[in-house]
């Protein structure tokens, strides 16, 4: 019997959230010729979940990252990769199954660092002597994608990190979470079960926080270009403060006209209606850093 294999998100609590899950289905859906079941783990039912293959209701969610924590039992296929619900898919992403084809059974993009390395989501020294004795290398990871098999390691992987998460502030993690983060509590059992990450592939994923408005993108044509990178990426990271940015929403204008069967009118009609309000967004930040400037230079002559 042939093993499964799909995509997953989750989304849970704010509606907001759920929307931006719908448009992550909906950019997969364009861009790929041949789309794999996609499944939605949240805490709800309602007008978005609809569209999902499959929905998945976890029964005590956090709303918060540890939901990915929960994901195990609620895996819907043999084969899994969840994607950050503030994604968009720009290109066929099914081939990041054959990225990870060879790897652990819990697996992601990052790094393996050596032990006495400083820049891991966790430090060696930093550890208890039981867990010290149990690792031999530091990981460093992006949580945006996650390669699951439904086996018992990939279980082992979740269910330390959820451990891990209950004493937090005990291990130092680094990162700038108000609350635990995935991130680092994974980071962790990696390397504790001898999963190691994959190196990151930019032209899979690409975050649009580290190079902001350093994109040429166009979903219409199955695009996105990083400048910077000098690269061409698959997915495209927003992170979720940036899902309401005038970019993100103008590639979800272009996504529901194509979907909507739009001429190429309409197309460019909405393109220049998002680049009228890209300019004065430009024109009102560069305002306010100017009057800002005025008001430091007054505050400094005038003492």
């Amino acid at each position: 019997m042939a093993l499964t294999k799909g995509f997953i998100t989750i989304a849970t609590g704010k509606e907001q959230y759920y929307k931006i899950a719908q448009n992550l289905l909906r950019s997969y859906r364009f861009t790929t010729e041949n789309p794999l079941p996609f499944a939605l783990l949240c805490d709800t039912e309602n007008e978005y979940t609809k569209e999902f293959d499959d929905v998945r209701l976890f029964e005590d969610p956090t709303c918060s990252y540890l939901d990915k924590l929960n994901m195990f039992d609620l895996l819907p296929y043999d084969m899994n990769i969840f994607i950050d619900a503030d994604c968009l898919a720009f290109s066929d992403i099914n081939r990041l199954f054959d990225i990870f084809e060879n790897a652990d059974d819990f697996c992601c993009y990052g790094r393996v660092l050596p032990l006495d390395d400083k820049t891991g989501w966790f430090e060696y020294e930093n550890l208890n002597d039981a867990l010290q004795k149990q690792i031999d290398y530091v990981v460093g990871l992006h949580g945006g994608i996650y390669y699951m098999r439904k086996t018992e390691k990939c279980k082992k992987v979740l269910d330390d990190a959820k451990t891990f998460s209950l004493n937090y502030a005990d291990y130092k993690f680094k990162g700038k979470f108000a609350n635990p983060g995935d991130e680092p509590v994974v980071a962790l059992s990696m390397a504790v079960n001898k999963c190691k990450p994959i190196p990151h592939d930019f032209s899979s994923l690409i975050c649009w926080w580290e190079h902001e408005n350093l994109f040429k993108l166009n979903i219409t044509n199955h695009y996105a270009y990083c400048i910077p990178l000098n690269t061409k990426t698959d997915i495209v990271h927003w992170g979720t403060r940036f899902t309401k940015s005038i970019p993100y929403c103008k590639e979800i204008a272009a996504l529901e006209l194509n979907l909507q069967g739009a001429d190429e009118k309409d197309l460019k009609k909405s393109n220049k209606h998002y680049e009228k309000l890209a300019f004065k967004e430009k024109v009102n930040k560069f305002k306010t850093r100017v009057i800002n400037k005025i008001k430091r230079t007054l505050k400094i002559t005038t003492k």
